[in-house]
């Protein structure tokens, strides 16, 4: 299923990218600036999660 998407999907986005080479570079960059961002904060909320559980545990900072 997953395939079969994906085949569908390969050649209008290749056409795209052939017709407008800037357009698609700019925003496939933002695409991955939010993906890098969602990744960054996903550990930060995960950093400061062991770091609160810790406080709660022992009670120190």
């Amino acid at each position: 299923m997953v395939v079969k998407l994906k085949m569908n999907l390969k050649a209008p986005l290749e056409a795209f990218c052939d017709r407008f080479p800037l357009f698609s570079m700019v925003v496939m960059q933002a695409v991955m600036a939010v993906v890098l961002m969602a990744a960054v904060g996903a550990i930060a909320l995960a950093g400061g999660t062991v770091i609160w559980l810790f406080y709660r545990a022992v009670g120190l900072m």
